[in-house]
């Protein structure tokens, strides 16, 4: 049992390495963040409602870009192999395909957790960052502007000393200096002025970062599961298309003719994505309940359990 386990950790470990030296990988999740964090610095028809537009694009800048990583991903980590027949080599050691198929999605997953563990932590630099009655937060900026090439900087410089890889180290050195910048600026104000820690931060974006990584973990379910037999193009346009009509899905089953049979079999194949959109629940001084990111994580583990199940059948018997 242990021997199994061990050789599942290192297929894992195989994966998200591969996947972390992805130059695509590291572009979307750097375009991701500077996107969410710049911005709402661009938006001048706030009309009292800056807070909620830089909530609102924040979250969907999450899933757009989230959406595209876990194809991408999927596609990078599990279709390749398979058209390459690298996946070969695997398959003549004792390597079960089903310990192959969830080390994959697996290694998709812990990439997805890296993504919104930046994602939320440019979701809050965005929002104290976003101006206030047309005031710029001079302070945020200059730290965001100096720090962020400074991670960049310092990966290269690993590269040419060490020749380590450039593109993980850049990841994991951006997602360090995203977190020193929440750290700091939680601690200042807009004059750069000490104040209690976190008074100046929406604490509530991260359980609404958290939930949208939830419907994340539950696409990636999908991506993985088509990633076995199409290629990244494909994949990422039907996990779209899946994205928005999941977002819309009631007005859809409400399309269909009155018959409960066509109805309930829409929402059992047509994922609730609405579940897991926290935008509406955060307007105003509205939070997240315990109670919902409980149900949104039941949902999500149990849906992603069939899809992945039915993936599996489908990559059991694929012929290489």
């Amino acid at each position: 049992m242990s021997t199994r386990l061990n050789q599942f950790f290192s297929l894992v470990g195989l994966a998200v390495t591969e996947l972390f030296r992805q130059p695509a990988v590291f572009l979307l999740i750097l375009v991701s963040t500077a996107i969410t964090v710049l911005v709402p610095l661009a938006i001048f028809h706030q009309l009292g409602q800056e807070n909620h537009l830089t909530v609102d694009s924040s979250l969907a800048f999450e899933f757009v870009f989230g959406v595209i990583l876990a194809g991408y991903s999927a596609c990078a980590t599990l279709h390749n192999e398979c058209r390459s027949g690298t996946i070969l080599i695997l398959f003549s050691k004792p390597v079960s395909r089903l310990m192959f198929f969830l080390a994959k999605y697996m290694a998709v997953s812990i990439l997805l957790g890296f993504f919104v563990l930046c994602s939320t932590a440019a979701s809050l630099l965005a929002e104290r960052l976003a101006p206030r009655m047309f005031e710029f937060d001079s302070v945020g900026l200059i730290l965001l502007l100096a720090l962020t090439p400074a991670a960049l900087l310092a990966a290269a410089l690993l590269n040419f000393l060490t020749r380590r890889p450039f593109v993980s180290h850049a990841m994991i050195f951006f997602a360090l200096v995203l977190g020193a910048l929440v750290l700091i600026l939680g601690m200042l104000d807009r004059e750069g002025h000490r104040v209690a820690f976190g008074s100046m931060m929406e604490w509530r974006l991260i359980r609404a970062c958290l939930l949208e990584g939830l419907a994340l973990l539950l696409l990636a379910t999908i991506a993985i599961s088509l990633a076995g037999r199409l290629p990244s193009p494909a994949t990422v346009a039907i996990l779209t298309a899946i994205l928005f009509a999941g977002l819309i899905s009631d007005h859809l089953v409400s399309l269909l003719p009155p018959s409960p049979v066509l109805r309930y079999g829409l929402q059992m194949v047509l994922p609730d994505i609405q579940a897991f959109w926290p935008a509406d629940r955060l307007a105003g001084s509205g939070t997240l309940s315990l109670a919902t990111m409980l149900h949104a994580a039941a949902y999500a583990a149990t849906y992603g359990a069939g899809a992945l199940c039915l993936g599996y059948a489908a990559f059991r018997n694929r012929q290489f």
